[in-house]
């Protein structure tokens, strides 16, 4: 079983509390044409991902992975190594993916302009884990899902 239909089977009531729901695969003509404006390959977790789902949608404050053909609309707004990867309340705040040499990534993000741009994860499937976690906000201790990915950098 690929890692990433595994981590969504592992956090099944998560899924389910966060109202996740997935869109259809991604087609290999839509992730050829992201590496084509990337000028990258896609790293294999991240090809994994798009093959299981192409991005989802959540009640949890309109947070979503965005699907590849959004990525590659808003592909001009970025340096050629950057694409979109999630966002919430309608691009309130967004996560990137910044490709490196050598099938390396990292996720970053800015906490809605108020910060410089920071790693918060080398792998989508530590990012998606740490969301599954507690969504945005922890309901526990109101714990944000910036705090928790700070506090779990790889």
């Amino acid at each position: 079983m690929n890692k990433v239909k595994q981590l969504f089977k592992d956090h099944q009531l998560a899924v389910k509390q966060l109202s996740i729901t997935f869109n259809a695969p991604c087609s290999p003509e839509d992730l050829a044409d992201l590496e084509q404006k990337l000028n990258h390959p896609l790293p294999p977790d991240l090809i994994e991902f798009y093959t299981f789902c192409n991005g989802f949608n959540t009640d949890d404050w309109l947070f979503r992975v965005i699907p590849v053909h959004e990525a590659i609309d808003y592909k001009s707004e970025l340096a050629n190594n950057i694409f979109h990867f999630a966002e919430y309340m309608i691009y309130s705040d967004q996560w990137l993916i910044q490709l490196q040499e050598g099938g390396q990534y990292e996720v970053i993000n800015d906490d809605h302009g108020t910060q410089e741009m920071a790693v918060q994860a080398t792998s989508i499937l530590k990012f998606l884990e740490i969301y599954l976690s507690e969504g945005l906000v922890s309901k526990s201790d109101h714990n944000s899902f910036w705090d928790r990915l700070n506090k779990n950098r790889d």
